[in-house]
């Protein structure tokens, strides 16, 4: 290889780590509903650490061998959620599998929570079928699940993992 070659190549190396190296990548936004809990938004199947930090600590915690994994399936229950997750391994991390809203001080990102009328909702999320009082929007990997009472007000508000 003749030195003009070689100064090329060199160059050429040099400007493919300079582009390389100036590369944001960027990470796609999450798809499904997310839950949003002193400015922390967590989505299902995701890392469950910085909600779990955020929240303090829970008034009670479960635990219980996965059944789907070789970890652990665990409920934290606070005073106006309750979130389940799961792990991987025995001492893995902990992702979310579902999220329960207990009371009217926390509400879904697009404002419902419990008491929220009927008609809320739907301006939120659309119109869904009823099952049974209970209202199942899907997105992504999320399914948000709206049980009304017989006034058509919010009664439960639970965001599952598909």
């Amino acid at each position: 290889m003749n030195r003009n070659m070689w100064k090329r190549m060199v160059a050429f190396c040099l400007a493919v780590i300079v582009i390389l190296g100036s590369v944001n990548v960027v990470q796609a936004a999450p798809k499904g509903y997310g839950f949003t809990y002193n400015r922390v938004t967590v989505y299902m199947n995701g890392s469950a650490k910085k909600l779990l930090d955020k929240a303090g600590r829970p008034k009670s915690k479960s635990e219980s061998k996965s059944c789907a994994y070789d970890g652990m399936d665990r409920t934290y229950t606070f005073k106006d959620f309750v979130v389940k997750t799961y792990s991987k391994s025995k001492n893995g991390a902990e992702y979310i599998n579902s999220i329960e809203l207990l009371t009217s001080k926390v509400s879904t990102k697009e404002g419902i929570k419990i008491g929220s009328s009927k008609n809320d909702v739907i301006d939120a999320y659309g119109r869904a079928t009823a099952r049974f009082g209970m209202y199942t929007y899907t997105k992504g990997k999320c399914k948000l699940m709206i049980e009304m009472d017989e006034d058509d007000k919010v009664s439960k508000i639970t965001y599952l993992a598909k």
